[in-house]
C-alpha cells in the first residue's frame, strides 16, 4: 500500500487550547497586507503630496474543512466547530485566561505562519446525518498577524518542501496526473488528500494541484 512522504495536514493551533486539524488540506490559502497613506493636497498642484500614516498587520484568509463523515455513527464536527467559535471569545471561552480571544498559529508541514489574532469565522454545515447531527463544514476564517514573523518564514509560497505542482489542463483527471506523476494511476488518492478533492474526474482548469512524493 502507498504512503505519502513528508505529508501532514494543515491544522490550527490555539494558544493554551486544543489544535484543530483539518481533514483535507486547503488547495489554497490568502495573505493580504494593507499600507495607509494620507494626500495632503497642495495648492495649485495636482497631485497631492503623499504621507505614510503605516502599515496593518498582514491578514490570512483561510477555508478549512472539518469532516467526520468516515468516522464512528456518534460523531460529529460540532465539537470542534465549538471549539473554533470560542476561540472568537474572551480568554479563548475560559475563566481567568486573559481579556482578549487568544493567539493562534496556521502550520502546515514546514510551513509556520506568524502568530495571530482570530478576526472573523464563518461555520457553514454542508453535510449531516439522518437525525441532523453535522458530519461536515467549511470554516472560512481571517486571522491578523500579531507578532513579527521569523526570519526565513514566507507565508505567500504555496508549495512545500518535497512536493511538486501541477498545473490542471483541459482533459486532466486525477487518475490521468497520477499515472504521470507515479506511473500508476490507482494513487490518485494521494493527490486527492493533499488537495482536499472528492470527485477525481472533476478538476477547474488552471487550478494547482499539490503532488506529493510516495514510496511504496
Amino acid at each position: 500500500m502507498a504512503a505519502t512522504e513528508n505529508f501532514q495536514r494543515a491544522k490550527l493551533e490555539i494558544e493554551k487550547g486544543p489544535t484543530i486539524a483539518c481533514a483535507f488540506n486547503p488547495n489554497s490559502y490568502t495573505v493580504s497586507k494593507t499600507n495607509v497613506w494620507n494626500f495632503l493636497p497642495q495648492t495649485g498642484k495636482d497631485l497631492p503630496k503623499a504621507e505614510w500614516g503605516g502599515g496593518l498587520p498582514q491578514r490570512i484568509h483561510l477555508s478549512l474543512l472539518l469532516d467526520v463523515s468516515l468516522a464512528g455513527p456518534d460523531q460529529s464536527v460540532m465539537n470542534q466547530a465549538d471549539t473554533l467559535f470560542k476561540m472568537m471569545e474572551k480568554g479563548g471561552g475560559l475563566a481567568g485566561e486573559g481579556d482578549a480571544p487568544p493567539n493562534v498559529t496556521f502550520r502546515w508541514g514546514r510551513v509556520s505562519l506568524f502568530k495571530c489574532v482570530p478576526v472573523s469565522l464563518t461555520v457553514q454545515y454542508v453535510l449531516f446525518r439522518p437525525n441532523g447531527e453535522p458530519i461536515r463544514a467549511i470554516v472560512d476564517l481571517e486571522i491578523a498577524q500579531s507578532a513579527e514573523a521569523v526570519k526565513g518564514q514566507n507565508p505567500t509560497t504555496r508549495a512545500i518542501t518535497g512536493l511538486r505542482v501541477h498545473r490542471v489542463k483541459d482533459g486532466d483527471s486525477l487518475p490521468a496526473i497520477a499515472h504521470s506523476a507515479y506511473g500508476d494511476p490507482t494513487r490518485w488518492r494521494a493527490i486527492a488528500e493533499a488537495n482536499g478533492i472528492e470527485d477525481p474526474f472533476r478538476l477547474r482548469r488552471g487550478s494547482e494541484l499539490t503532488i506529493p512524493r510516495i514510496e511504496a
